[in-house]
């Protein structure tokens, strides 16, 4: 009797240790910018290149959480994709939202957007927020920097539940990307020479 107790007790013990491992779960950010919102139907002004965008190593499938300096991942909890991937399209989709913007791949001769995701994050203390961050770097076709910062937003998370997450996740993208966009927008309208008969116009006033 003694030997077949133990013997249950430890089948039950190795039921709890092998125990399958619940299967990780899926999430997407709700944001406007991947939904594929229409841009505006007008010329655009000034033709750009956006290059591939690019994400710290760390910001992979699985969903990222942080406390000061204490970064960590879920294990259960994962993007359905990368979050360079999610954060290309929709600052694809800010810049041409902008009006004044067209995106090229074959021109060289037009400057270039470089972008890195530094932040895709649920930041759970002292807030919990969701922080996303993209530095960013616009160059004109001789090299030259024309821009070059880097853009971060919070959301708040209001519970717990990984859906919120993603919802907030979202937010901050679509917030961040139109940052980026209208930034690129002005600072490409401030690199753009102006005509000598603007500037004639313009010296003449006053």
């Amino acid at each position: 009797m003694r030997r077949t107790a133990l013997v249950v007790v430890a089948v039950a013990l190795g039921g709890c240790v092998f125990r399958a491992a619940d299967p990780p779960r899926y999430y997407r950010p709700e944001s406007a910018g991947l939904s594929g919102a229409a841009a505006p139907e007008t010329a655009p002004a000034t033709m750009i290149r956006l290059r591939a965008v690019r994400a710290r190593p760390f910001l992979r499938e699985r969903i990222v959480w942080r406390t000061g300096s204490e970064y960590g991942m879920y294990e259960q909890r994962r993007w359905s994709e990368l979050p360079e991937a999610y954060a290309e399209r929709a600052l694809e989709s800010a810049l041409r939202r902008e009006g004044n913007i067209g995106l090229t791949d074959d021109d060289t001769r037009v400057p270039a957007l470089y972008a890195e995701v530094v932040a895709f994050d649920e930041v759970l203390a002292p807030q919990h927020v969701a922080n996303v961050a993209i530095g960013v770097s616009l160059a004109d076709a001789n090299g030259h920097r024309i821009l070059e910062r880097t853009f971060s937003v919070d959301a708040p998370v209001a519970d717990e539940n990984p859906r919120t997450l993603a919802h907030a996740i979202g937010t901050a993208l679509d917030d961040v990307t139109a940052q980026v966009a209208r930034a690129v927008s002005t600072s490409l309208t401030a690199a753009t020479p102006r005509s000598p008969a603007h500037k004639r116009r313009a010296g003449t006033r006053g």
